[in-house]
């Protein structure tokens, strides 16, 4: 029966509001409301994202100016690899002739490979007393007019000797003393004393001559004796022999490295923090209007501080920086106002409603309290019979559920906007289509009832089986209108039968396999043969109380002597294993801890144990079976060699209870008798484990002893 809800009094009518004062009137007051609460968020989001967007830029100009220093950093690296290459042709040869240099060079495509750069040459480092010797030795080597110079007595020379290409700038630097000019001087004495690869400040080329303005700088690495000792810087400049050094124009160096594609930032190359025009290695300026964007980066490379100077233009912040979406914010303000419109019209459309209902109810009252009385008895009676009561409106698909309904799969009371889905969900899924199916039936040819057994899922997990009754309600013209149910809970019931069904399972199977073996054992070994049937006398009587539902009494607990009861258990077994060309073997273990227990049930199990065994042993192979005892533990093991992938099959599904009554019967057993040791073991408060490697399988069963 379909609830109703208690019809309130009607409340008197009283003047309303016209026309526009409706939309300014407490009616239409949640509108306002949620404009008010909806509009700080709006602006709290409107904030976060401008703020999300400043960031962002940040963080690309950040990316870009970083990118720049690594390119830069990069082309320094490409001077540094082709210093390291002459300074390991240089060390390699006692002498290097000019020809010898001019090969050399020649194969490194200087042009191709290295942009801006103007001299590759080799610097000797002598003293006075060696300066006439050097000269002659370059004239020797073909150039006749080599002289050092500057002319003047200095006690140390850093005379470039080699240099190339060979060009009338190059040539006219040959024979000059880097140490005639301070700032060389600095970068030449650094490089020998720290034993690595230096590089000049901000200086003009000595190739340009004295009218030169384009900015260059000269990288240089030491060159010393073979052999040396290098640890001080003191040993460092006795053994210094010169250097391999390279000079380049940083404006061609910078035309050739940046392209277009790099030339969204604007910035300044410095080799002072002053940043002054006489400092000033390279500048791109692209005539924009300077962004908001500048970033001022420190840093020093090969030993000599460089100061970089970037900033945005209108072409960066257009081409990479993301800007402030505004036809977004127009749309949210847009939205906002059709949202106050919306809700405007709803909740005045929803006053005008009530106010007919406020009409309609000062006629309909009398009725429907007539109506809701009887409904409240009908409900009333539901909740006393106890039964866990459903209704169906096929009609308008509405759905009702009893108190005793909900309990019954754990909800804590009735839930709100319950459907006929509500119950579909909780049945299994296999369990959904049967009863789809039972309900298309009874409404497209009856009969008008029907009884069937379901499974349904609990809340908290558990499968519920459960009797449903229903009675179908159809109309004069044989439209079905209304389906009621009832529910009634077996699920303890169809456990119980479950269960017996599993003992008498179990115990056909282990009474058949105890007659079994007496039957081979009475021909060959009438003494097991009538330990085996005392045995299985116990065992009948054991099963016999568990079926008939009387308690079954706790186990004789005595002492128990392994070493005498396994070897009878083998001898008794050893028939079975010899039908499948099987060997058991006892490896007999002594016991310094007194050992007590179920005679009956450790016979069992472990004959149980002893039959998955032989079943699933390769023929011909030998079962062994141990006891290991362990302070407090007792660990009784079974060992054998089986196939590997047919074990893996069986142990795979081992757990599954349908595999009891498949179509083979050796697989039947070998589940029943798994089962059976389970059984037994929890009798034993022991641990059953089995452990499968390749093509050997292990039984330990453990038992800890108190």
């Amino acid at each position: 029966m379909m609830p109703r809800a208690h019809l309130p009094q009607p409340t008197p009518l009283t003047a309303a509001p016209q026309g526009w004062g409706l939309w300014f009137s407490r009616h239409n007051a949640s509108s306002w409301l949620v404009m008010a609460l909806i509009l700080p968020f709006f602006l709290y989001y409107w904030l976060s994202y401008s703020q999300q967007i400043a960031r962002e830029q940040q963080q690309i100009f950040q990316q870009h100016a970083d990118a720049l220093e690594l390119n830069l950093k990069q082309r320094l690296q490409h001077f540094e690899f082709l210093l390291g290459s002459g300074m390991a042709f240089v060390t390699s040869s006692e002498r290097v002739t000019q020809a010898e240099w001019q090969r050399f060079v020649t194969g490194l495509d200087l042009d191709k490979h290295y942009s801006g750069i103007q001299a590759f040459g080799v610097v000797n480092y002598r003293s006075a007393s060696d300066i006439d010797a050097l000269e002659q030795q370059i004239r020797l080597d073909g150039v006749t007019d080599f002289a050092v110079h500057p002319a003047g007595k200095r006690p140390y020379y850093a005379v470039v000797t080699h240099i190339q290409p060979v060009n009338a700038k190059n040539t006219a630097v040959l024979g000059y003393d880097m140490l005639t000019n301070p700032m060389r001087q600095r970068t030449a004495m650094r490089s020998a004393s720290l034993g690595a690869i230096a590089v000049t400040p901000r200086i003009l080329l000595a190739q340009d001559g004295s009218n030169a303005v384009d900015s260059g700088l000269v990288l240089m690495q030491p060159v010393y004796q073979p052999g040396a000792e290098l640890q001080s810087a003191e040993q460092k400049l006795k053994a210094l022999q010169g250097f391999v050094y390279a000079a380049f124009r940083v404006k061609d160096m910078m035309t050739r490295l940046w392209h277009s594609q790099h030339t969204e930032l604007d910035f300044g190359w410095y080799s002072s923090a002053q940043q002054a025009p006489a400092d000033l290695l390279y500048q791109r300026q692209s005539g924009q209007e300077p962004g908001s964007f500048v970033l001022r980066k420190e840093l020093e490379w090969y030993g000599q501080p460089f100061w970089l100077q970037i900033s945005s233009n209108q072409d960066f912040v257009k081409n990479y920086l993301p800007v402030a979406n505004y036809w977004l914010l127009f749309f949210l303000l847009l939205t906002l106002l059709l949202l106050f419109v919306v809700l405007s019209r709803v909740n005045l459309r929803r006053y005008h409603a009530e106010r007919l209902q406020q009409e309609l109810q000062h006629q309909l009252h009398a009725q429907y309290q007539q109506l809701i009385a009887n409904e409240q008895r009908q409900a009333l009676a539901l909740k006393a019979s106890q039964l866990a009561w459903f209704e169906f409106d096929l009609s308008s698909g509405d759905a009702f559920y009893s108190d005793n309904w909900w309990k019954l799969f754990g909800f804590p009371g009735p839930q709100q906007h319950a459907t006929e889905q509500t119950m579909l969900d909780l049945l299994l899924p296999g369990e959904r289509d049967i009863f789809r199916h039972d309900v298309q039936r009874l409404l497209a040819s009856g009969p008008e009832q029907f009884s069937q057994r379901y499974q349904f899922m609990h809340r908290q997990g558990q499968v519920l089986s459960v009797l449903m009754q229903c009675q179908l309600l159809r109309d004069a013209e044989g439209s079905a209108l209304r389906l009621s149910g009832a529910l009634l809970d077996q699920t303890r019931q169809v456990s119980q039968t479950e269960q017996q069904q599993l003992v008498m399972r179990l115990c056909q199977y282990e009474m058949a396999a105890a007659v079994t073996s007496c039957q081979l054992l009475l021909v060959k070994d009438s003494a097991s043969a009538a330990r085996q049937l005392s045995h299985c006398h116990w065992l009948c009587q054991w099963f016999c109380q568990l079926l008939s539902g009387a308690e079954v009494p706790e186990p004789v607990v005595a002492r128990l002597d392994f070493a005498v009861m396994m070897p009878e258990l083998l001898q008794v077994l050893t028939p079975v294993a010899a039908q499948q060309q099987l060997k058991l073997r006892w490896r007999q273990s002594q016991s310094p801890y007194g050992l007590t227990g179920s005679e009956g049930v450790w016979w069992q199990v472990c004959t149980d144990l002893l039959q998955l065994a032989i079943s699933l042993a390769n023929p011909g192979s030998q079962i062994e079976v141990a006891m290991e005892f362990y302070p407090g533990i007792i660990s009784w093991q079974v060992q054998l060699d089986v196939d590997a992938e047919q074990t893996a099959n069986f142990l795979a599904t081992q757990d599954n209870t349908a595999m009891l009554d498949g179509p083979s019967v050796q697989s039947n057993n070998r589940y029943c008798a798994l089962l059976a040791a389970r059984t037994w073991a929890m009798q034993l408060d022991a641990e059953l484990n089995i452990k499968h490697e390749q093509q050997q399988l292990w039984f330990y069963l453990t038992v800890r002893q108190h």
